[in-house]
């Protein structure tokens, strides 16, 4: 006879208790037949593809060349955007209050004009040179702050360096088609 409870081989007929698991035996009456454990063939279903995911790699270590290049150039974005656009405010004045005591020194309004969209561009080209430099140190380099901060001001760069450089193409193309229409109109 078979522990009901958990298969163990009793060792009498006449036995109250499984001496493994401790479980009441009911007495019943003894098989006429041996009882034979029927197994059933398991059917394998067919494989299914399960993805297998790559775990992220930890990089320990502090901020990389590509992370401080990346914070850097950022920075030197930052910086040529606000000497363009003092010399961008600097022209402007001049073009506005042409004579006013405060800016009688921007009567070089078309130089000064020059030096802020060159140094607009200057600006612009580090800001993208520094994201650059951000998306290498992301791939190579562990997360830090230099990375993120420089990242953040790399996108400010480009937005404050793109947005004079725009004004001024469009003032010109503006003065183009003025100039345009005025030699037209005498026939120079």
């Amino acid at each position: 006879m078979f522990c009901p409870n958990c298969g163990e081989t009793l060792k009498s007929q006449n036995q109250k208790f499984c001496a493994s698991c401790g479980s009441v035996i009911l007495s019943t009456p003894p098989p006429e037949a041996p009882q034979v454990r029927a197994e059933e063939k398991q059917v394998l279903s067919p494989a299914k593809s399960v993805p297998v995911y790559q775990s992220k790699t930890i990089k320990v270590g502090g901020p990389g060349p590509h992370s401080k290049m990346c914070f850097a150039f950022a920075l030197v974005s930052l910086a040529l955007a606000g000497v363009g656009f003092t010399f961008g405010a600097t022209s402007l004045m001049g073009v506005l209050m042409p004579y006013s005591y405060y800016y009688s020194y921007s009567s070089f309004g078309a130089l000064w004009l020059i030096i802020a969209v060159i140094l607009n561009i200057t600006g612009l080209v580090f800001g993208i040179l520094s994201r650059t430099n951000c998306s290498k140190a992301r791939k190579s380099e562990p997360i830090n702050t230099f990375e993120k901060v420089g990242s953040v001001f790399a996108i400010f760069g480009i937005v404050i360096n793109s947005i004079p450089i725009v004004v001024v193409s469009i003032i010109l193309i503006i003065m183009l088609i003025f100039l345009m229409m005025i030699s037209s109109f005498y026939g120079i």
